[in-house]
């Protein structure tokens, strides 16, 4: 129980101490393969079996450095992963769907982003949208009614579902009463239709029915819905006398052309080729003219990127360029990740990241925009990807071992071609943690 409670006095002291600087952590990117975990302790032992022996210097602000680089070093390597992926590949290829014409339909990639090269640029050509079935009642004039007064029912059938609609007239109502009556009492039920009452230029009205779903499914026969008072609980005649049985549309699927080859659909939406989900908005406006749809580069996400990158390196830079007490060597670190934004500096300024005199950096939020949206963007962003990497190998290195940037005194040399693996010297960083308890 005792060493229990002291591993906790510890692991808490290391978070108060070294973590409320960091970023949240996430476990997706803290967590790693058995191959990953391999390779790190392979690097390791290498590392170690050639490394001199030698002392530490053991002082309080030196432990707090060491300790504070490699936590800085795996923070910044988090925000890099978090934003690029894998630091090895592509950083910047995040691309979005575009259409050439939204007018007529817009795009979305659903693909795999690991295969977005790959992805087929398509020329869709619209001839019709899917459509509903329409049912349009005879125009009546608005102010008369030639029903007899009593309680009325009608029946429609929509989806293999029967529903009966019952409603009354009274002496005073009129032909657009009721059917004002007869459109809310639909619209109401929330069958999968809607209904308006459509008024004409000279005194007249008429009800609309129309179904909410579009397009006729495989297999599917006859209308989609039907309305009828044949068999209904109370009086009929309503469905005659209102003319709301009469199909003026039938429902009708998408037709269109992808790279030349027809294709329909019972819906405005759909997916093509499982690469890409389409919206159709409108119809071709000439025939043989088509719209582009394919991938293009996300400018949004890129900027949003490269404005985290940035934040990311100068909260590194920063965090390790506060203690300059002359008992570690933080000023060699500093420098050399000073000297890797120095080396991209012109070709950071293309883009709008300018570099300071402490070696931070900052973004220019217009020229990163004007980069992002120009037509060399590739070129532009291609040396961006190169500092991204060049940082990541260096908080490799940091985090795999940030004794190098401390003050250590060397005891003796390995005898050449005769070393052997030495894993206790990376338990000397571990040994700070537990110094102030041991």
């Amino acid at each position: 129980m005792a060493n229990n409670s002291l591993l906790t006095a510890v692991y808490n002291q290391y978070l108060m101490t070294y973590a409320p600087h960091t970023q949240k952590s996430d476990a997706k990117l803290d967590s790693h393969k058995k191959s990953e975990l391999r390779s790190v302790c392979n690097t390791i032992a290498k590392m170690n079996k050639e490394a001199p022996l030698y002392i530490l210097d053991r002082s309080e602000e030196s432990r707090n450095f060491a300790v504070s680089a490699k936590e800085g070093a795996r923070d910044l390597q988090r925000t890099i992963l978090s934003t690029t992926g894998n630091a090895q590949n592509a950083l910047f290829d995040t691309k979005v769907a575009f259409s050439s014409d939204e007018n007529v339909l817009t795009a979305t990639f659903i693909g795999d982003h690991s295969a977005e090269d790959e992805a087929p640029t398509l020329e869709v050509e619209v001839q019709s949208l899917a459509s509903p079935q329409v049912n349009l009642g005879w125009s009546l004039e608005k102010d008369a009614l030639e029903m007899t007064p009593g309680e009325y029912s009608f029946d429609i059938n929509i989806g293999g579902m029967g529903y009966e609609f019952q409603y009354s007239v009274g002496e005073e109502d009129t032909n657009f009463d009721i059917q004002k009556k007869l459109s809310r009492l639909i619209n109401h039920a929330n069958i999968g239709l809607e209904s308006t009452v459509v008024e004409g230029e000279d005194n007249t009205s008429a009800l609309r029915i129309q179904s909410t779903k579009v397009g006729v499914s495989m297999g599917q026969t006859g209308p989609l819905f039907t309305i009828s008072d044949d068999k209904t609980s109370k009086q009929s005649g309503s469905v005659d006398y209102f003319g709301i049985d009469y199909i003026a549309k039938e429902a009708a699927n998408a037709h269109f052309l992808v790279n030349g080859e027809e294709s329909s659909a019972s819906s405005n939406h759909f997916t093509i080729a499982k690469t890409y989900e389409v919206q159709l908005n409108g119809v071709s406006p000439e025939p043989e003219q088509g719209v582009t749809i394919g991938l293009k580069p996300n400018t949004e996400a890129l900027q949003d990127t490269v404005r985290t990158l940035i934040g990311g390196y100068n909260h590194f830079v920063k965090a390790i360029d506060t203690v300059k007490n002359g008992k570690h060597r933080s000023e060699r670190l500093t420098q050399e990740v000073k000297n890797i934004s120095k080396f991209f500096g012109s070709d950071l300024d293309a883009i709008g990241v300018s570099r300071g005199e402490d070696g931070t950096l900052s973004v220019d939020d217009t020229k990163l925009r004007q980069a992002a949206e120009g037509e060399n963007m590739k070129e532009l962003f291609q040396p961006v990807q190169d500092f991204t990497k060049a940082l990541y190998r260096k908080t490799e290195s940091v985090a795999l071992d940030p004794l190098n940037y401390i003050n250590k005194t060397i005891v003796a040399y390995k005898n050449p071609g005769h070393n052997f693996n030495s894993p206790y010297v990376t338990s000397n960083y571990t040994g700070f943690l537990f110094n102030s308890y041991c």
